[in-house]
């Protein structure tokens, strides 16, 4: 097997994984059914009682804040019923980091499409040229990448369940900016309609998703190579 084809298989497989990862985050932010129910159902108390927001009104603008995220949306205007008046649910402040989070989420869920474009025509080269050895290596790595993976996602859940908000903190340190994605519950509806709870439900979620595509993906490489490997001993 030649060098080029080593990394060929190599880099095919890590896109592979990370584009089958963004597909999870995609069909998330995409398919919003579930949050009625997740307000109805679980954060009625935290959320209505509590601040008077119904579960009708914020599930419909978390449904609206997370297709503008994905650019389903183009805007954020919505408004909720008030003291009996019509108002505009977010703020300036609300709306700026907003736009951050659409810049962000749109970069990734883009590079893994991107990623998954060219994850599949490198291995419909390789098919195509009967590269098995360069095939064997890419299931090898996804595999091992899987593996990573996996220990970094448990790794992450413990230090969510241990420390919530300092996981939270980090995250928009490295990813946002830090100041202006603070907000005082007092003064920030959007805070209001996203309880810890409503986040560790959407990380579930997510795990879930991941845990069908990409350990899907583990699952076919197994197969793969345990499927190659018996053809070779019976050659």
């Amino acid at each position: 097997m030649k060098a080029y084809e080593r990394i060929i298989a190599v880099l095919a497989a890590l896109m592979m994984l990370f584009g089958l990862l963004t597909v999870s985050v995609n069909i998330i932010f995409n398919r919003t059914g579930w949050l009625y129910k997740e307000y109805l159902c679980e954060l009625e108390n935290s959320v209505y009682y509590e601040y008077g927001i119904s579960a009708e009104d914020a599930s419909r603008v978390l449904a609206r804040m997370m297709y503008y995220s994905t650019g389903r949306a183009k805007d954020l205007d919505v408004t909720i019923e008030e003291d009996g008046a019509e108002v505009p649910f977010f703020n300036e402040r609300e709306l700026s980091h907003m736009r951050d989070v659409r810049r962000l989420t749109r970069a990734i869920l883009w590079s893994g499409a991107v990623c998954l474009v060219l994850s599949a025509a490198a291995l419909a080269v390789l098919v195509i040229r009967k590269r098995k050895q360069a095939l064997r290596l890419f299931a090898k790595t996804y595999l091992i990448a899987f593996i990573a993976a996996l220990v970094l996602v448990i790794a992450l859940a413990v230090w969510i369940v241990i420390d919530f908000d300092s996981f939270w903190t980090t995250f928009h340190v490295v990813f946002l900016d830090l100041e202006s994605s603070t907000f005082d519950p007092a003064e920030s509806r959007m805070i209001r309609i996203c309880p810890a709870e409503l986040f560790a439900d959407f990380t579930g979620m997510l795990g879930t998703y991941a845990a069908l595509f990409v350990g899907g993906g583990a699952v076919l490489s197994m197969i793969y190579l345990a499927y190659t490997r018996k053809k070779h001993e019976l050659s």
